[in-house]
Formats: structure tokens, C-alpha cells, sequence
């Protein structure tokens, strides 16, 4: 099982994060090829709270965009 780390969603999820691409192929590759994988909560917590954070994006993610990224990947099959 693979567990993935707070950084790969930040970047996964913010197209103007600098890996964006990068890490949203990882994803999705994770997902097509029905690789077991998991975020551990730590991770949804860091990733909640450093997406929404005005000091570190300008502009933050909308708290509502940053939980339906979470709900959609916690929706994957693996």
C-alpha cells in the first residue's frame, strides 16, 4: 500500500503550484492502474490547512474546493 504524502495533494490540487502536473499524473496513474493507496489523516489535516491559508497562497483555496478534493480522492476505489 502506498500512502500518500501532504505535498503530492497540494500539488495535485493547486494548478499553480510548480509540480501540479507532475503530481496530478502520479495520481492518476495510482488510480488506473488499481495500485492500493491511501492519504493518512495527518495528511488530510496538513493538506486542509495549508490550501486554505491566505499567508502561504494568494489566493487560498476555498475551504469547500479543498474538502471536495479530499471527498473526491477518498472516493477512489483503492
Amino acid at each position: 500500500m502506498i500512502a500518500i504524502d501532504t505535498n503530492l495533494l497540494v500539488y495535485a490540487h493547486r494548478s499553480d503550484a510548480e509540480f501540479h502536473e507532475s503530481a496530478k499524473e502520479a495520481l492518476c496513474q495510482l488510480v488506473d492502474k488499481g495500485v492500493r493507496w491511501t492519504i493518512p489523516w495527518p495528511c488530510v489535516h496538513e493538506f486542509i490547512a495549508v490550501t486554505t491559508h491566505a499567508r502561504i497562497f494568494d489566493p487560498p483555496s476555498p475551504m469547500h474546493l479543498a474538502l471536495d478534493a479530499i471527498e473526491t480522492w477518498l472516493e477512489s476505489p483503492h
